[in-house]
Order: structure tokens, then C-alpha cells, then sequence
């Protein structure tokens, strides 16, 4: 009102029915001049914009009458909509929307962004997420968790010195793909490579090694004996000798010689590992044992499916639950947890927590889960910390985004994901780099 606009207060609630505070402000407003109306819809004829300050933080499951009805009228309106803190109807806290929830342009977010505002399918009720500093933050306070975004990438995925030779870059050893898959060990090797690892060995069966050595001509290949689960390890731990960093599982089956290699690698080999795919599924209804890895880091990368799968407790609804759960998992099984699907969750053993909040449908493609592994054992070998790991997430992310910038989101395939990692990190190294 004071810069010009003629404001309209729509509310929702009998001004009786106002608890002390906000009497006192509406009394304010009066006195003011300022214009109010309880009718909705009719109180939004005419308006150019609408903020949305219904329901706040603390709001749980389906609104309320009379909240459901404005909320309706909002999302009826033929105006831009911003969210004062979060889009009413939406959880806060775990990104659940059980009904009717705003569906915004613009979220101002005030002190600090909420967690579950980068979550889906909350994410798609917020449109542009903004922060509002007003003042409510203190000096000790602890984020629940981080979005995870192009400066971080900057910030942990640095540049190799260039006085290193490719070892210095990091030496990653996949152990990936089967007669039936070998496609999942390509695109897990083009990962690597495209993260910057300085050489890469794809232990992988002979069928497959014959397809995986001339699509990836960088990497050097293994036979992986898929019969005989002592000799596989012994093949795998000989390459491991000089290895910074171990990937399992893309493609590699879950019949019980894998499985058995699966278990015997994390149980003896002392060196950074990712689990991924069928790494994930050898431990199937048996993850207490994943506590007993010797890697001083190991990180899982489940998707949905193998997130319950390995916990084994036919929880339906732990996946709506991911953003307390997958903390949780990480400390008891002192991993780091990438919990994929869009708005990614890491958890770290020591609890920390990134959300990644960029989405695009451009990764809903089979193999760009393979083509993360990769990227993730990359970034390992060049420096263990979960928070590089959080960083290769999102420029995964980036890297879809630029892969349908090229074509279009419905064409892209896991394998332009991987070509694309070089210039996702050129675009989160800011231009001119």
C-alpha cells in the first residue's frame, strides 16, 4: 500500500476467530485504510498477484476447511501466486502434499528455505524458491540440511593441478555389467571419465568385456569370471592394488556368485567404494551387514525400489519418510546415503545432510543411475569426503539439464547425460571457464 498498490486483504478465518497477534495486526490495518474482505472467491476479482499466507510451517496432512476452499480459489485465480514461506498444503518437513496445496510462482522463503520445499512432489507446488532474511536466524543454529547447487560443484570438484600426471586425477576400478548388461558398464566407465578420473579398469564378464573395450577405448578391461566367486575377487582385489577409489554393481546380476563377490569385496577391500544398482541388491533383506564394510567411505546410491528392498521391511511408506530415514541408515550403517529420485537426499555418517533441488524429467531414462555411479567413484578417488559426493550429484543434475538444452527432455539418453558432464562443469565454474 505504502509503494502505491491497492492491496485487499482476503481473510480466511471470522476476524473473531483470530488468535491475539494477529487481532492486534488486523486492527492495525483498519486503521490504516486498509481494505479487507472474508469473501472468497469474490475477494480476488481483479487482482494482478496474489500472495498466498495461509497456512504456516507447522501445518500437517490435508487442509482444513476453510483452508481447502482459499486454497482452491488461489490456484482458480488467473494471476501470479507468491507463497508467503511455504505453498499452503504442503509439508514443510517431509515435502508431502496429501491434497489441495497452492500452486505458486514464486516461494518467498523467510529466515531460511525449508527442507521440504525441495522435495517432490512439493517441489512442483513452489515455482521459484527465494529467500527472505528476516532476522529470526541465531549465530548457533544448525541447518537441517543444504541445498546442494553449482557453487558447491565449484567449490569441491576443483580442477586437477596441472603438474599431475593422470594417476594424481584418481584410478577407479568398475566392477560392472554381465552377458546380459554390458551397456550398464559403459555407461558407469563414461561416467568416471566424464567426471575427470585419470584411469579407469571395467572388471567385467568376457561377453561383456567385448563390448564394453571398444566403446570405451579410454578404459582398460578385466576378465571377471561370473562362476566363481573366489577368482572374481582375486581378479577384482589385483586391480584394486593401485586403485583409488571401487565402484560395484551396474549391470553385474544379483545371482548368488555376484552376490557372493559383492559381499566379499565390501567385507576386504580398504579403499573408497560405491554400491550401486545390483551392489545395492546383493544385500537385499540382509543390510545389517553393510555396517561391517572396512572402507573407511562407503556410499549406497539407492533409487526407491532398492532403498526398501535393502532395508526389508516392507515399508511402503519409508520412502516418504526418506528425509528422516536416510540419516538415520547413514549413522547406523556409517555410510553415505544417496537417496536418488528428484530432490536427491545425501546423508553423510556424521550427519550431515544435502538435498539437491534442482529436477529435471531429462534423468528418467534407464542408465543415468549407471552414469551417476560413475561420476560419484570418480569424485572418490580424487578425495573421499561425502561432501564431494553431494557435488557430483548435482552436477549430474546439471548435466541432464544441458543434455536437453541439446535435444529436448523427452530424447535424451543416459549416454548424453555422460557427454555432457564436461560442460555442466563449465557452467557451475560460472562463465569464461
Amino acid at each position: 500500500r505504502a509503494a502505491g498498490a491497492g492491496p485487499v486483504g482476503c481473510l480466511v478465518p471470522a476476524p473473531a476467530e483470530l488468535a491475539a497477534a494477529a487481532g492486534v495486526q488486523l486492527r492495525r490495518w483498519r486503521a490504516r485504510g486498509g481494505a479487507v474482505t472474508t469473501a472468497l472467491p469474490a475477494g480476488l476479482a481483479g487482482a494482478d498477484v496474489v500472495a498466498a499466507c495461509l497456512l504456516g510451517t507447522g501445518a500437517t496432512g490435508a487442509p482444513r476447511p476453510p483452508y481447502d476452499a482459499a486454497i482452491a480459489a488461489v490456484n482458480a485465480h488467473d494471476a501470479p501466486v507468491v507463497a508467503c514461506d511455504l505453498p499452503s498444503g504442503v509439508d514443510a518437513s517431509t515435502g508431502a502434499v496429501v491434497a489441495g496445496a497452492v500452486e505458486a510462482d514464486v516461494t518467498l522463503c523467510l529466515g531460511a528455505y525449508k527442507r521440504g520445499l525441495a522435495l517432490w512432489p512439493a517441489r512442483a507446488h513452489t515455482g521459484e524458491l527465494r529467500l527472505g532474511d528476516i532476522g529470526i536466524l541465531e549465530p548457533g543454529d544448525r541447518p537441517a540440511a543444504r541445498l546442494v547447487d553449482g557453487a558447491d560443484v565449484w567449490e569441491a570438484l576443483t580442477d586437477p593441478d596441472a603438474a599431475g600426471d593422470k594417476r594424481a586425477r584418481g584410478v577407479v576400478v568398475v566392477v560392472a555389467g554381465s552377458a546380459d548388461m554390458s551397456g550398464a558398464a559403459v555407461l558407469a566407465a563414461r561416467g568416471a571419465l566424464a567426471a575427470g578420473a585419470g584411469l579407469v579398469t571395467v572388471a567385467t564378464p568376457t561377453l561383456a568385456r567385448h563390448f564394453v573395450a571398444p566403446n570405451v577405448p579410454e578404459a582398460m578391461t578385466v576378465d571377471l569370471p561370473d562362476d566363481d566367486p573366489d577368482a572374481a575377487f582375486a581378479a577384482v582385489a589385483e586391480a584394486c592394488g593401485r586403485a583409488d577409489a571401487l565402484l560395484i554393481g551396474p549391470g553385474l546380476g544379483h545371482q548368488p556368485p555376484q552376490a557372493a563377490l559383492v559381499h566379499r569385496c565390501v567385507a576386504e577391500l580398504d579403499l573408497p567404494t560405491v554400491l550401486d544398482a545390483d551392489g545395492l541388491n546383493a544385500f537385499r533383506d540382509d543390510a545389517g551387514t553393510l555396517s561391517a564394510h572396512v572402507a573407511d567411505h562407503l556410499v549406497l546410491t539407492p533409487h526407491r525400489s532398492e532403498l526398501t528392498r535393502i532395508c526389508g521391511d516392507g515399508d511402503d511408506d519409508l520412502w516418504e519418510r526418506r528425509i528422516d530415514v536416510v540419516p538415520q541408515l547413514a549413522r547406523q550403517w556409517r555410510t553415505t546415503i544417496v537417496a536418488k529420485g528428484p530432490g536427491s537426499i545425501i546423508a553423510a555418517p556424521d550427519g550431515r545432510v544435502w538435498i539437491d533441488g534442482a529436477a529435471t524429467a531429462a534423468l528418467a531414462t534407464g542408465g543415468t543411475g549407471d552414469v551417476l555411479a560413475g561420476m560419484t567413484v570418480a569424485a572418490l578417488a580424487a578425495g573421499a569426503d561425502p561432501a564431494r559426493v553431494a557435488a557430483t550429484v548435482a552436477l549430474h543434475g546439471v548435466a541432464g539439464q544441458v543434455a536437453a538444452e541439446r535435444s529436448s527432455v523427452r530424447s535424451v539418453t543416459s549416454l548424453d547425460v555422460a557427454r555432457a558432464g564436461p560442460a555442466a562443469l563449465r557452467r557451475t565454474q560460472g562463465p569464461g571457464t
